[in-house]
Parts: C-alpha cells; structure tokens; sequence
C-alpha cells in the first residue's frame, strides 16, 4: 500500500506542478513524510520519495529552498555520495539528480 501510495504521489506530482506545493498544505508532517520515504528499507519505495523530492525542487524555487534547508539535503547528499550499486543504483541516480538540480537552482554549492 505504501508503494502504491507513493508511486502514485510521485506520477501525480511530475504531472503537476502545482500539486507539489499543495501537497505542503495537507499536514504539517510533510517534510517527516518524504524523509520516512527517502530513508526507507524498501528501495522501490525510496526511489519513489526521492522521485517526489525531486519533482518538487523543480517545481517551485521556493519550496526547494524549505527542502533543501533541513535534513533532506543531508539524505540526499548521502545517498548520492554512495558507490555505484545495481540494485539501488535508480535511487543513487535520483538522489544525485537532485542535489544537481540544487545546485543550478543556487540553493547548495558544489562540493570541492
């Protein structure tokens, strides 16, 4: 269920832009929402949170700046530092994508 909820989010939020900011509005846990998902066991739920996470950085500058301000910079930044791994080799791809999109978007720096 959890999988089927998340993909779903993730479909719905490339679809729509604007439902990535709407999304903020449901519940106030929202941030411990997508972090449960980008830190779960399961990788196919992982990518999915990482996908949402992603949608919404290019979604709205403003709401990548929320995201990227608190612990979410630090997931990503340790997922996307990780070696290169087959089997979770979509969410390292995503995690990377994000912090890529940080950085053009002028939230982070690269890291020298």
């Amino acid at each position: 269920l959890q999988r089927a909820a998340a993909g779903g989010l993730a479909m719905l939020t490339a679809a729509q832009k604007k439902l990535c900011t709407k999304m903020t509005l449901v519940t106030s846990q929202w941030l411990e929402i997508l972090q449960r998902l980008c830190l779960n066991d399961n990788v196919e739920i992982q990518h999915r949170g990482l996908v949402i996470i992603y949608n919404m950085i290019n979604a709205d500058k403003e709401l990548a700046k929320k995201l990227i301000e608190c612990e979410l910079l630090e997931i990503l930044t340790v997922i996307g530092k990780q070696e290169d791994n087959p089997k979770k080799q979509n969410v390292i791809d995503v995690a990377r994508a994000c912090l890529v999109s940080a950085m053009e978007l002028g939230l982070i720096k690269p890291y020298s």
